[in-house]
């Protein structure tokens, strides 16, 4: 019995080596990405969309919704752009973005676009080198801002041929996000800014129970603000200006 178990037990090994060895020669054609890709063509061109808004989502959230601030407070090493501000003392802040959703969605396609296009040039090529026939056209990006979700929208005409034939006018997908909610609590509490120089956040996190708000006063009159949804411990950062007292007339 012993024998026969020790026999059984070669006869698996071999076994293994010889797909191990077949693995190999085929990986010399067609790549061991192909052999081990769980991706259907119509999941890498998604991944294309979700992959580059997420990049943009990463840093215009830390920057007050913009991928390059030009008017900001230098916080942390981050450059917080200004949702609201006065560059006098003793006046009330001006909306520098009065629909923030809006600069918001701008900013994101201006940024994710090319990122996108590229992308699905590269799946494109691969599909080909892998013996599909594709055709496509140049690409309609549409970033759109929903509560909770970012949507991407691709008119891209897409038709793949190989053994049978795969054709999308659109491929819409979504990324989770709060950055719609938080561009919402942002513009409102800059209105308070606008208003009484000062805001009352407490209200926002009785109202909203999964959003925390921290409102951090700087000595030169500008204050940071720090969105963050409690579930996903996403976060948004903006700053403000209003009333500002010299810094020698603090109490």
């Amino acid at each position: 019995m012993i024998k026969k178990r020790g026999q059984v037990s070669i006869f698996i090994i071999l076994g293994v080596l010889i797909v191990i060895i077949l693995i190999v020669i085929f990986s010399r054609d067609a790549g061991f990405n192909v052999i081990f890709s769980a991706q259907s063509p119509y999941q890498e061109i998604e991944a294309c969309g979700q992959e580059a808004v997420v990049e943009g989502l990463g840093i215009l959230s830390l920057q007050g919704g913009v991928i390059e601030p030009q008017n900001y407070y230098l916080y942390q090493g981050k450059k917080i752009d200004y949702i609201c501000y006065s560059e006098n003392e003793y006046e009330n802040c001006v909306m520098q973005k009065p629909i923030l959703t809006n600069t918001i969605t701008e900013e994101l396609t201006s940024y994710s676009e090319p990122l996108i296009k590229n992308c699905l040039n590269s799946v494109r090529s691969s599909l080909t080198s892998r013996g599909y026939t594709v055709s496509m056209k140049e690409p309609e990006i549409t970033i759109e801002l929903v509560p909770d979700n970012v949507l991407v929208d691709m008119d891209i005409d897409l038709r793949i041929e190989k053994e049978g034939v795969e054709s999308y006018k659109n491929i819409r997908t979504g990324i989770k996000s709060k950055i719609y909610n938080f561009a919402l609590i942002a513009g409102s509490i800059s209105q308070w800014e606008t208003r009484y120089g000062d805001s009352e956040t407490l209200n926002y996190m009785l109202y909203y129970p999964s959003l925390k708000v921290e409102k951090k006063k700087q000595g030169e009159g500008s204050t940071v603000y720090v969105l963050t949804d409690r579930d996903s411990d996403e976060k948004f950062y903006f700053a403000s200006r209003s009333i500002a007292i010299p810094a020698g007339l603090i109490i």
